[in-house]
């Protein structure tokens, strides 16, 4: 539960073309090391790219949930899974019901613009004063600040200014 007068929503914003997944694995990695309870699901490559795309990965139990499907090459569709999102959502709802210090969402995008894919277990955190964090790529940022009505903060990827926010904050 934060301390301060800090926002405790936060995306992470990536410039223009990057990936700020690295960026966000290393600062769980570095927060878990220190033994801060974090919670929550990144976002990763699959090993096996022949079968799905991306997959999310359970923070605290390593669990795997493929997101994506191979539609076939000729396919203009969507990849992204509504299955492997709703299968994931689990590890989120157990934030809900068993705290964190830091609750991660691997994205904000489409479906929770929308109002699906993690949209109602991110408002199921924010309400209960569990910190959330999540990679939010610029074209999302007007449903993003709409969804939180602009009580979040947005952090360039950079290490140090996320450090300096989760500091803030845990006071």
């Amino acid at each position: 539960m934060p301390t301060t007068d800090t926002p405790s929503i936060a995306a992470l914003v990536p410039a223009a073309g990057q990936s700020a997944d690295p960026v966000l694995r290393q600062f769980v990695d570095t927060l878990r090391a220190r033994g801060v309870h974090v919670r929550g699901l990144l976002q990763e490559m699959c090993p096996d790219e022949a079968s799905c795309k991306f997959s999310l990965v359970d923070i605290e139990t390593g669990s795997r949930y493929p997101i994506s499907q191979n539609l076939g090459r000729q396919s203009t569709a969507c990849v992204l899974d509504p299955a492997g999102i709703a299968e994931a959502s689990i590890v989120m709802r157990r934030i809900a019901s068993e705290g964190a210090e830091l609750a991660i969402f691997n994205r904000f995008s489409g479906l929770e613009a929308d109002g699906d894919g993690f949209a109602a277990e991110m408002l199921d955190l924010m309400s209960a004063g569990i910190p959330v964090l999540t990679i939010v790529n610029e074209r999302h940022l007007p449903a993003w600040r709409h969804f939180t009505g602009g009580m979040a903060v947005e952090l360039p990827d950079d290490p140090v200014r996320l450090q300096c926010w989760f500091s803030r904050l845990s006071g």
